[in-house]
């Protein structure tokens, strides 16, 4: 039926509603406050959100190869590249970051020459870059031909309390991912996905740990609710 005539006959009753309204049982999820305000570091199992980040890494891990950037460390790479990797670069804002092999502002790297990476992986960092076309611009400007972004973004999420909240600046959706990302990369190269449901949603907004959700609870995917967007996009 069409959605006007299932809202009108809810309205009017015909239709039962499991369960019932005024009879949900909220349970542990009445609450105010999280379990964690720290993602679910602070909890046995670590971040419900990075069990989709390590899954599509997994799946994308033959892109990860050759000279391979990434932000702040590089323990992706590593995990992920292992032998294929012949170069690893860390690319840091500022000189703070004893690891970085390169320090500059991804909106604008003239440093870097065109054509230099195989492989870019951009993990929960472009929320966090105010010009974000520029960002992505750059990623572009500094594959090699043939070369892949690996990019991953936050969905449905808290924002962090400490260090990142003054520059959590943005919240992508899939639709908006495929209208960035046709800016640059040609859309028959570029597959923007969505990991997340309802549940896994709410788990990770109160912070419980990804010991405390079921494998079978994660793998169910609704593209309505997004915990984990990612992008694999090559040049």
């Amino acid at each position: 039926m069409p959605p006007f005539v299932l809202r009108k006959l809810h309205q009017r009753g015909y239709i039962k509603v499991y369960p019932p309204v005024g009879r949900v049982r909220k349970g542990d999820f009445k609450s105010l406050q999280p379990f964690s305000k720290e993602f679910g570091f602070d909890r046995d199992g670590g971040p419900i959100d990075r069990y989709y980040i390590h899954k599509f890494l997994k799946e994308e891990e033959a892109s990860v190869r050759g000279r391979v950037l990434e932000i702040e460390d590089n323990e992706y790479t590593r995990m992920y590249g292992g032998s294929k990797v012949t170069q690893s670069d860390i690319l840091h804002i500022n000189d703070s970051n004893p690891r970085a092999t390169i320090v500059g502002d991804l909106t604008n790297l003239p440093q870097v020459q065109d054509n230099r990476f195989d492989c870019i992986i951009l993990t929960q960092t472009l929320h966090l870059i105010y010009d974000f076309h520029a960002a992505l611009a750059t990623c572009y400007r500094i594959l090699k031909p043939g070369g892949t972004l690996l990019l991953t973004s936050p969905g449905i999420t808290p924002m962090d309390q400490l260090e990142w909240y003054n520059i959590w600046y943005w919240s992508f959706t899939k639709p908006s991912l495929e209208k960035l990302f046709s800016t640059c990369f040609q859309k028959e190269k570029t597959t923007v996905q969505s990991y997340g449901n309802v549940f896994i949603a709410s788990a990770f907004l109160y912070g419980m740990s990804l010991n405390e959700v079921r494998e079978d609870e994660l793998l169910h995917q609704d593209q309505h609710y997004p915990v984990i967007l990612t992008v694999k996009a090559t040049k």
